[in-house]
Order: structure tokens, then sequence, then C-alpha cells
């Protein structure tokens, strides 16, 4: 999915939609973080995208925080949903897009 499609399939949804979406999209980078962990060991092999994803989640985790505290300032849909999918790195690129999507079809199909 496009950045311009995502964008509009995220604004479709319901502020209760977008609760429940963002836990899951959460839940699914933490999943991809662990793609950054040394095999069988307490190390990481990629500290860098460890931490790219780290950024996600906390940009991700403040948006949540905001939709539930009415008056709190939050960065519009189109802003947020590009900062969740538009990155150089074509690993974390993929990485977010899958975790996105499954999220997307998660909170939809629920």
């Amino acid at each position: 999915m496009d950045t311009q499609t995502a964008i509009i399939a995220f604004s479709a949804l319901t502020p209760e939609q977008q609760i429940r979406f963002l836990a899951t999209l959460g839940h699914n980078l933490t999943i991809a973080g662990r793609s950054h962990y040394a095999f069988q060991s307490p190390e990481v092999a990629n500290p860098k995208g460890l931490r790219a994803i780290n950024e996600l989640q906390h940009r991700l985790f403040n948006h949540l925080r905001a939709l539930q505290t009415p008056g709190s300032f939050r960065y519009p849909d189109d802003l947020f949903v590009a900062s969740m999918l538009d990155h150089k790195d074509p690993e974390l690129r993929v990485a977010c897009t899958r975790a996105f999507n499954d999220a997307l079809k998660k909170t939809v199909g629920a």
C-alpha cells in the first residue's frame, strides 16, 4: 500500500478504530523490532534499526495518548501516517508497511 492510500484508509477510521489500529500497529512494531536482535543472544545485531523502530513507537504511542486526551495536540493524519511509512531505509519501509497493513486488516476486519 502506498502512503497516500494508507492516509486515506487511516483517516476513514473512527476515533475508536484509530485507537485499536494504533494499539495493533504498536504491537506489530515490537515484532519488527525483534528482527534486530542477535540470534539466541542478549545482544542487538542492528542497533540502528532497533532505534528506528523505537522512535516510531514513541511517535505512535504519543499519537495514541493524544487521541484519548481531548484537547491534546496531535499531528494531522497525513503527517502521522507518512511518519510511520516514509523511510529511506528499504528494510524499515517494508517492515512498517507490513505492520501497517496487518493492523489495518485486523481493525477493519474486526
